[in-house]
Order: structure tokens, then C-alpha cells, then sequence
């Protein structure tokens, strides 16, 4: 499907969060596995690992290809000037923003027994948006944890190994737009692994995409997806590795 034609404003915003995010990108050690599964063109939804609050975006937009469209979050700004500027940028680069079902303003809510409103109005707007995007053949990034390890504001992780169960919103956005009969779009999961040192060491791995089942639940697609993320964000080589290491010690504690 070909993309839509955007206005240049929009393409001077891709551009310059481009040139942005490749400058920003020299501060880690940036390392990219299987990019060849990236389809070239058409829509498609990248589910990814979520656990830098800036670098993981940095690095997907500095590696992909294609002009990338990121589902994000500003409820984490409490500054009005600041909320009201990274907002505009974001309409400029045409990224949807939501609220997080889980946020201060949404809990407060919840307390009630009700939906915020600006929660309520920006989710039906994102979810039109993302609807539209996929079906014009644009590339979406979603990260379906919505919380990352690394956050100067607020976490729900306690570790650096910490996963949070997927969201199935990014799915949902794919059934919504295939029900034109036309568009069709593949999932492709993507591991994002952290290694310390004197600066991060980042490897973006992309999976093989994966292709909606609608006869399938959705949790069940969505749980698939997220092990697949996590197995390629080197997490379950890590658990494999403690295991031994838990194996081995319990072993060695048994009385001879």
C-alpha cells in the first residue's frame, strides 16, 4: 500500500527527530540484529521492549529506514509550557499520545468509578490516528509494557530485568485497521538488550513478523508477542543463566 502523502511540515519534523535521534544515538553502544525483517514498505505495527525512557525510541528511529510513527505518553509532564510544547511537536510529527490507563489522572478517576475525560477523548483520537496511519501504510511503534526499567520521573519496575505483562491496544489497532478488507498488518516484534559499561551497549533485534489470527483470542496473540519480545531482549537467556546458578547452588548446600 502506498503511503499517503504528508504535509511538508511533517516531513521537516521526521527529518529533523531523525537527525535528532542518530546524534543522540552515539552516546550508546548501538548494535542492530535482523533488520531485514522490517517489511520495506506498507503498514505494520513494531511491538517493542520498553526499558529506556529515551534511548529505545533514539534507537529504533536511528536505525529503521522508514519514517517511524511512535505511540506515546505525556502524562508524565506536569509542567504546563512543557506539556504544551512536546505535545505540539508531537502533532507536528503526527505521533498519536495517550494516557496511561494507570496514570495519577486516570487512577483518580478510577477511585469514582469512571473514565478521565481527557483520557477517554485522547485514547478514541489516538486509536483514529493509528487507524488511519496503518491504513495509509505507515510504520507504528507501540511499546506495549508502557512503563520503562529507566525513567527519571516514575516506574512501576523495581529492576533492570523487570517485564511488564503486554497491553493488547497495539493489536487492536491492527484488527481495526484490516477491517476495510484491504490493509493487512504484520506485528513485528522487536527485543531492545541493555548491557552496562562506560556507556550503554544497546542491540535492537527484529523478529519475524507476525501475521493476526482473528479466529485466535487475543490475549493469547498478545502473550505469544510478548515472549517472542522478551526472547529477544536476551531476557530469557538471562533467567536460563540465574536457573543454573540457583541449580548449582542448591546442589552444593546439600548435605553429603
Amino acid at each position: 500500500m502506498a503511503r499517503l502523502a504528508e504535509p511538508l511540515a511533517t516531513r521537516i519534523a521526521d527529518q529533523a527527530i531523525r537527525g535528532a535521534c542518530r546524534v543522540a544515538a552515539r552516546r550508546i553502544d548501538l548494535r542492530v540484529e535482523g533488520l531485514e525483517h522490517l517489511p520495506a514498505s506498507g503498514p505494520a505495527i513494531i511491538a517493542a521492549r520498553h526499558f529506556h525512557h529515551f534511548y529505545d525510541g533514539c534507537a529504533l528511529v536511528a536505525v529503521v529506514p522508514r519514517p517511524l510513527k511512535i505511540l506515546v505518553t505525556l502524562d508524565w509532564l506536569e509542567n504546563p509550557l512543557g506539556l504544551r510544547l512536546v505535545r505540539g511537536a508531537c502533532q507536528m510529527a503526527r505521533w498519536p499520545i495517550v494516557v496511561r490507563s494507570d496514570s495519577q489522572v486516570s487512577r483518580s478517576y478510577a477511585s469514582l468509578g469512571r473514565v478521565a475525560p481527557a483520557a477517554r477523548q485522547q485514547l478514541l483520537a489516538a486509536t483514529r490516528e493509528c487507524v488511519g496511519q496503518l491504513r495509509g501504510g505507515e510504520l507504528l511503534l507501540v511499546f506495549p509494557e508502557g512503563y520503562p526499567n529507566v525513567d527519571p520521573s516514575f516506574t512501576p519496575k523495581a529492576s533492570y530485568d523487570a517485564f511488564l505483562p503486554f497491553e493488547s491496544g497495539f493489536l487492536r489497532f491492527a484488527a481495526l485497521a484490516e477491517r476495510d478488507g484491504i490493509t493487512r498488518v504484520p506485528i513485528v516484534p522487536v527485543g531492545l538488550e541493555y548491557q552496562r559499561g562506560n556507556r550503554w551497549r544497546v542491540t535492537v533485534r527484529f523478529g519475524l513478523p507476525v501475521t493476526r489470527l482473528p479466529e485466535v483470542d487475543i490475549r493469547d496473540q498478545v502473550s505469544a508477542i510478548e515472549e517472542q519480545v522478551r526472547c529477544l531482549s536476551g531476557l530469557e537467556r538471562a533467567a536460563n543463566s540465574n536457573e543454573k546458578v540457583r541449580n548449582e547452588t542448591r546442589i552444593e548446600a546439600v548435605p553429603r
